[in-house]
Parts: C-alpha cells; sequence; structure tokens
C-alpha cells in the first residue's frame, strides 16, 4: 500500500506513506543499492510487515519494521477519504501533513517550515512537523 495525499494548495503529494507486507519489498526496491537491500533481507523477520514514511519534514530513510497491530493502525488511517481525526489515529508525528484546523494535507513548500521544523499551514494554523526538534 502506497499513499500520497496531495496538498490542498497545489496536488503535489504531502507525504508517502508505504506499508510492505511480509514477504513484499517496498515499491522502489530495485533502485535501492544492493548492500541495503541485503542487509534488509537478512534482519527481517518471516511475517514482518515494513514502513517507509517520508513526511513533511522528516522521513525514515529505507523504512523501519513495524508489528501487525500498527500496520493494521496505519492501513485503517489512510483508508478514503483522508481526514485529519482518521490520520491522526496513525500516529505519525506531524499527521502525514494534515493540518488539524484545515483538517486537509499540505506539503513541504505549503507548510512554510522553519528550520526547527515548526510549519504554518497557508491559513496560519501552526504545529511541529520534525520530531527530532
Amino acid at each position: 500500500m502506497v499513499v500520497t495525499p496531495p496538498c490542498a494548495a497545489c496536488g503535489t503529494p504531502s507525504v508517502r506513506v508505504e506499508l510492505v507486507a511480509p514477504g513484499q519489498v517496498p515499491a522502489e526496491w530495485d533502485q535501492w543499492p544492493g548492500t541495503v537491500q541485503a542487509s534488509i533481507l537478512r534482519r527481517r523477520p518471516p511475517g514482518q510487515w515494513y514502513l517507509l514514511f517520508k513526511g513533511v519534514a522528516a522521513y525514515n530513510g529505507y523504512g523501519d519494521p513495524i508489528d501487525a497491530s500498527r500496520a493494521g493502525r496505519i492501513a485503517q488511517a489512510f483508508r478514503p477519504p483522508l481526514h485529519f481525526a482518521q490520520i491522526h489515529t496513525a500516529r505519525f508525528y506531524d499527521d502525514a501533513g494534515f493540518c488539524q484546523d484545515c483538517d486537509a494535507p499540505y506539503c513541504y513548500r505549503h507548510w512554510h517550515v522553519t528550520e526547527s521544523g515548526y510549519g504554518y499551514c497557508p491559513h496560519g494554523h501552526t504545529k511541529s512537523l520534525d520530531p527530532r526538534w
């Protein structure tokens, strides 16, 4: 499952969320270095889900293993139609780019992200978008 909610201001993807089922590989697998592929295949136990997330201001690189419960919660949260309250249940730090007050997603450009990872949506609503700050 790959989800890329369109920015409410310009239509470009606000974020990219990919859930990789056990036994499957990510959509862009063929573009990854062989060393990364080998490392993931070596350490990924059978039955393990995998999450790749490119948020508004942060991402998890080549992904992270997650348990089936979290995978189910994320899959449920991203079932259309997408709304803030539903997306919020996935527990992503940046709520997958969704502004709570607008009930709409915005991309990096339209969140007007500061150096500290704090963002302002086109309507002036604010939120922290980078968990490292």
